[in-house]
């Protein structure tokens, strides 16, 4: 009687209980975080001479900046619009943007719970309470990566990050007239379809994406070979060398990230080099130091939110050590 009586009583606090987390999960509300969209100091190299400038954008991004695509895009729009002021945006200028730009776009509509949260393995163990059902389904269509949790969360929010990351850069280049190099973007084999990006069903891999001044994707996706240590626990490398030339006003562009532009030639006939991802110095990160032959802009990697490219379990790096900067270089007049 008294084991009935408890089980009697159990089961509304078991019912309430799940009605207070199906409401909380279905919550999306952000809280009150703050970006930072203060200018940035300019470093020109060169002088004009008519045939384009390469522009790297380096800053350090925050949660705050992926509470939703408004404030992402105001982010780079703030620092775009600062570029033009200063007399360096032009029609055949290629703008440079961070490594991972578009990868923490698994947060955008989140709760505020991920978007704070200090280190990535928190913040995809909310992802993983607040999306609960598709959380599993994707942890079990997923490929067995060392890191299961955040590559189950890329894989359920792959569709709406590729959209996002579309929408939000394709809008950047078309509304400053600029050719721009969006970062990169870690997606389940990632393809062009007709001028969209889509995510596939294969292993997560880390892209880049190119739009031109009319604000459409330019050319093939280019994949990151040489990933990092973290990399590797959630995304695979192509089996082949994936590498191709972009038709740009300023010239043939090749785009190479991170390690990929030490340790690999750039593909025949380019004319122009983009590397998001650059290391701080090639030879500690890369094993290798050759500086590339081509006119480059190399854009590092600074702070980025929930510690992407670190180990899961330590928050990122507060050291501003490391300076925020747009850096310029005007390429000279053809011979």
């Amino acid at each position: 009687m008294l084991a009935r009586l408890k089980f009697l009583l159990l089961v509304p606090v078991a019912i309430a209980a799940l009605v207070i987390y199906l409401d909380w999960s279905g919550d999306r509300r952000s809280g009150p975080l703050l970006s930072d969209l203060r200018t940035l100091p300019i470093e020109s190299r060169g002088t004009p001479a008519g045939a384009g400038n390469l522009i790297g954008i380096e800053t350090r991004l925050q949660p705050a900046d992926y509470q939703s695509r408004q404030r992402l895009k105001l982010k780079f729009a703030t620092y775009l619009e600062q570029a033009r002021e200063a007399g360096l945006l032009t029609a055949s200028t290629v703008v440079v943007l961070p490594e991972h730009v578009g990868t923490g776009l698994f947060a955008l509509g989140e709760k505020p719970e991920v978007q704070q949260a200090r280190t990535l393995r928190d913040a995809m163990q909310w992802m993983a309470l607040s999306n609960p059902w598709d959380y599993l389904r994707a942890l079990l269509d997923g490929h067995r990566r060392d890191d299961r949790r955040t590559e189950a969360v890329l894989l359920l929010k792959a569709e709406r990050m590729a959209a996002d990351y579309q929408a939000i850069f394709g809008e950047l280049a078309r509304e400053f007239s600029v050719t721009l190099v969006a970062g990169s973007i870690v997606l389940p084999e990632p393809r062009l379809d007709d001028g969209r990006l889509r995510s596939g069903d294969g292993p997560l891999r880390q892209v880049s994406l190119t739009f031109d001044p009319q604000g459409r994707p330019l050319g093939a996706l280019q994949y990151k070979h040489a990933l990092g240590r973290y990399e590797k626990r959630y995304s695979a490398a192509p089996d082949e060398p994936r590498t191709s030339l972009l038709d740009t006003a300023a010239g043939p562009l090749a785009v190479q990230l991170g390690c990929d532009a030490y340790r690999q030639a750039p593909p025949a006939g380019a004319a122009l080099l983009a590397i998001p991802g650059a290391p701080e110095d090639a030879l500690a990160s890369c094993g290798v130091a050759p500086e590339p032959a081509l006119p480059h802009v190399a854009v590092r990697t600074l702070g980025m939110p929930w510690n992407l490219l670190g180990s899961p379990r330590r928050a990122a790096s507060q050291s501003h050590s490391q300076p925020v900067r747009i850096s310029n270089l005007w390429l000279p007049a053809p011979q």
